[in-house]
């Protein structure tokens, strides 16, 4: 099939635009190769400036889906604080929850920000720049470059993938649906981030009571945050998103690929986060032991101090017998404890619990991540449909290619 070359000011979409308005192709050189009455200069691989941003979706996706999570966590945590204050555990308690809840929702209003701000971006697209033109023209050259052609795509350094669009018309309308499809792409991301920051969080408000319920929700946030944020590359790609784009560029380039939704019920973090459940229940039981052995620790400690200062080797020696056998007899009290503690009824049950809230968190991000596959796979149906009814092309085509 005879394919057209590319003139400067032709229309390009992008498979991560939220911008109802497509964008134009220019070329930033001092041109020779001219088309029509505008002079228009034929455009080479080289070319990869675009007249005008597309408001991407990639950042807005990340700053979003961070802000819904700790939304999530932070109304999970409010459940907390009240259980807490409920049960009436002491002023300390409550004032952590309180304030745990309040960082988290400070931390939700500034990363939205940082999404609406990302939407408006006035350079986002540049990023094309240091991407890679695909399916040129491999024998003809414009200017020592390979020619481009109706076929090419701009795979942008960022992820998403632009494409040229010969019919300002189409261009128009697929603008307005790639839009529409990402948009509802970032709605299903923000209700996944934020149904299970909530779920992971209030779980920990089963038959909280003190300190150590607190201490695990703010340890269990700041692990849900410290996954969510590894779980992207530098760009801001999850790995969903890295799979949605390698999947555009395959099908744009012709080649068979299926887009497989990231996520599994079961993962490598919750056998973590059972440990730290187990850490925290230990913990908590020692404390104990060590609150009942307070004075002798003291009394223990004073000795110690006045053996440094004045003692003598024979009174230093008793000290150490002493200090010895109190740290045995001690640690077997806190080894007994904290045995009983994880074999508690209401600790297992609280276990149990965060790993049923897990697996039901994991099973929101597995059916969202279809959900989103899902209307991507239309969107690039329609681009690819597009791609085969181009019209408007220049009168200088190659048959050759």
């Amino acid at each position: 099939m005879a394919q057209s070359y590319i003139p400067a000011g032709t229309d390009v979409i992008c498979t991560e635009m939220l911008s109802t308005l497509p964008s134009q192709i220019v070329t930033e050189r001092e041109a020779k190769v001219l088309y029509g009455k505008e002079s228009k200069a034929l455009l080479n691989t080289c070319d990869k400036k675009l007249s005008c941003q597309l408001q991407c979706r990639i950042k807005v996706s990340y700053y979003e889906g961070l802000s819904s999570l700790l939304l999530g966590l932070a109304l999970g945590a409010a459940v907390v604080a009240l259980t807490v204050l409920t049960f009436g555990a002491g002023t300390a308690v409550v004032a952590a929850a309180a304030i745990t809840t309040g960082a988290l929702g400070g931390a939700a209003i500034f990363y939205g920000d940082k999404a609406d701000k990302s939407r408006q971006a006035p350079h986002e697209c540049d990023s094309t720049k240091g991407g890679t033109w695909e399916l040129y023209h491999s024998k003809v050259y414009i200017e020592k470059a390979n020619a481009l052609l109706e076929r090419s795509f701009l795979t942008c350094q960022k992820g998403g993938v632009v494409s040229l669009v010969m019919s300002h018309e189409k261009a128009l309308e697929l603008s307005k649906k790639i839009s529409d499809s990402n948009k509802k792409i970032l709605e299903l991301n923000y209700y996944s981030n934020a149904s299970q920051g909530f779920i992971g969080s209030v779980a920990n408000a089963f038959k909280a009571s003190g300190a150590g319920d607190v201490a695990g929700l703010i340890i269990g946030s700041g692990l849900a945050v410290y996954d969510y944020v590894s779980g992207a590359d530098e760009n801001y790609r999850n790995k969903n998103m890295q799979n949605q784009h390698e999947y555009a560029r395959k099908i744009l380039k012709g080649e068979q690929a299926d887009l497989e939704a990231d996520g599994n019920i079961l993962k490598p973090e919750m056998a973590r986060d059972a440990g730290v459940s187990g850490a925290l229940t230990a913990g908590e039981a020692s404390v104990g032991v060590i609150g009942s052995n307070g004075e002798v620790l003291k009394t223990l400690g004073r000795w110690g101090a006045e053996e440094v200062s004045q003692g003598n080797n024979v009174s230093r020696a008793f000290w150490m017998v002493f200090a010895g056998r109190t740290a045995k007899n001690v640690g077997k009290q806190m080894v007994s404890e904290s045995i009983k503690g994880l074999k508690d009824k209401t600790n297992l049950q609280k276990l149990g619990v965060g790993f049923i809230a897990s697996m039901i968190s994991n099973s929101i991000e597995l059916g969202m991540n279809k959900e989103e596959n899902n209307i991507y796979e239309g969107m690039l149906k329609n681009i690819m449909l597009s791609r085969k009814q181009n019209g408007n092309r220049i009168n200088i085509q190659a048959h050759q290619l």
